[in-house]
């Protein structure tokens, strides 16, 4: 599939989900004790320096919200239209001030060196380009400036008791009681398959790609915090046999020296 057809179908994707996004497993906070343990964690990685950031793929601002709080200049970008209302219903709703703004995580429309920090939670896995994606966050980024990638390597499977959980127990309890196919792929197998990181082992991937573009990587030491078990009984049927033992956060900060070429060839572009 080509890269805009790709983009559509996960645009798409998004508008339809995000009246249930936050309260998805994973995805928004479900107390203000997991919120503080996010803000706690940005702060060990960022440091006290309040930052120009720009948060690629911001969704409903799950990620733009607590940085903003933490006095930190924040723009959010996304491709749904829908994410990013319900991200600037939230931001007024708190008081805070947050440029929330349609914006393709591959083709930034932000001037060369004019950022500090560039993050991103559970974006990299979905993206038809990460190569030009990285590149272009490189670009915008001042000399030292950072790039901080919070993802997991969805890709891999679960163990063999995961499994029998998720095929005999959960999904069908999601079936019954959501009325949603949960057999159904995120975004479809097609265009799955044209994720090049969903078929890559992570974050070794990434560290490969950053490093391609002049980053010095670290891999952050850290227990990303997770969502509280679920309150029910039922929640936990169906949504307990998942971990966040595969998740990861990754540092690149900006040489001064960069190799600045885009990628001659794309991974789109070689498919076709």
């Amino acid at each position: 599939m080509k890269a805009g057809s790709i983009k559509e179908v996960i645009k798409e994707r998004w508008n339809r989900t995000v009246q249930r996004y936050d309260n998805l497993p994973g995805h928004g906070f479900f107390s203000e004790e997991e919120k503080e343990a996010w803000k706690n964690l940005l702060s060990r990685v960022i440091g006290n320096e309040k930052l120009n950031v720009l948060d690629v793929g911001c969704g409903t601002g799950v990620i733009s919200l607590p940085l903003s709080e933490m006095g930190h200049t924040v723009t959010g970008i996304d491709i749904s239209e829908n994410m990013l209302r319900n991200a600037k219903e939230k931001a007024n709703s708190h008081n805070l001030i947050i440029n929330f703004r349609i914006g393709d995580a591959e083709n930034l429309p932000f001037e060369d060196e004019s950022l500090d920090m560039v993050i991103n939670r559970n974006l990299v896995w979905t993206l038809p380009d990460p190569e030009r994606a990285i590149f272009e966050w490189g670009r915008v980024l001042k000399p030292e400036g950072k790039v901080i990638i919070i993802d997991g390597n969805w890709g891999n499977r679960m163990g063999s008791h995961g499994q029998i959980w998720r095929y005999l127990i959960s999904m069908p309890l999601i079936l019954i009681t959501e009325r949603r196919n949960p057999w159904r792929r995120i975004y479809g197998r097609n265009v799955e398959h044209s994720l090049p990181m969903r078929q890559k082992k992570r974050p070794e991937a990434d560290i490969e790609i950053l490093k391609n573009h002049g980053f010095r990587v670290e891999v952050m030491d850290v227990r990303i915090p997770k969502t509280p078990r679920p309150q029910t009984f039922l929640e936990y049927l169906k949504y307990g046999h998942r971990s966040d033992r595969r998740s990861f956060m990754l540092k690149g900060i900006k040489e001064w020296k960069m190799n600045r070429r885009k990628p001659i060839i794309t991974f789109q572009e070689a498919l076709l």
